[in-house]
């Protein structure tokens, strides 16, 4: 069911799961709220793996986002599963290849990136993923829809969030769109501005 937790950060940990159909977030605890590590939304991706593999607690708490049909995996059955079939080992091995290069990466942004670049990444980030293409070449996005997406993603404080928008904006940075310009509902981010920061560019 939708919102029910299947696992949580912290607990001992005796079954991996493969996903069969909907969604589940991997959320973990941050200052003051949780950070969505990753969305399992492909059938046949797996999670909860590590707590076979090291014995150690839960590192995140994974909860449905859909309703979710999920295959449980007990630890005799995952050892029999990765001695007898090659190409499932092969795709755990690939995962956790994976993992620790998406770790070292998040770890380096953490260290080399004040919260202001983090921030405006993830304004970019969102626009990407959400934003609408306007007549100037910017992307409109939801200034709402974006502090709830970074603080999320980015464990970054709301009121922070605001803090730096206020610059951005005074810096004529990042401008309200023209149909927000009273509500201040929506901001147009420009070319230039997505193109600098969008990590994955």
């Amino acid at each position: 069911d939708q919102g029910k937790v299947i696992f949580r950060e912290g607990e001992p940990g005796k079954e991996m799961y493969i996903l069969l159909s909907g969604a589940v977030d991997l959320k973990k605890k941050v200052d003051r709220g949780e950070k969505v590590l990753k969305t399992v939304d492909a059938p046949n991706d797996f999670f909860g793996e590590m707590a076979l593999i090291d014995g150690r607690p839960r590192s995140a708490t994974a909860v449905a986002v859909k309703p979710s049909k999920l295959l449980v995996i007990d630890e005799s059955s995952f050892e029999k599963i990765i001695l007898t079939n090659g190409r499932f080992a092969l795709k755990v091995i690939k995962v956790l290849s994976d993992r620790i290069r998406n770790s070292n990466f998040q770890i380096t942004d953490l260290i080399e990136t004040g919260p202001r670049e983090r921030i405006q990444r993830g304004m970019a980030d969102f626009a990407i993923r959400y934003g609408e293409k306007i007549f100037n070449g910017g992307t409109k996005i939801p200034v709402e829809g974006m502090k709830t997406w970074i603080n999320s993603h980015l464990g970054i404080q709301k009121e922070e969030i605001d803090l730096h928008l206020f610059r951005l904006v005074k810096d004529e940075t990042v401008s309200y769109a023209p149909s927000s310009a009273k509500t201040k509902d929506n901001i147009v981010l420009s070319e230039d501005f997505v193109r600098t920061y969008n990590r994955r560019g």
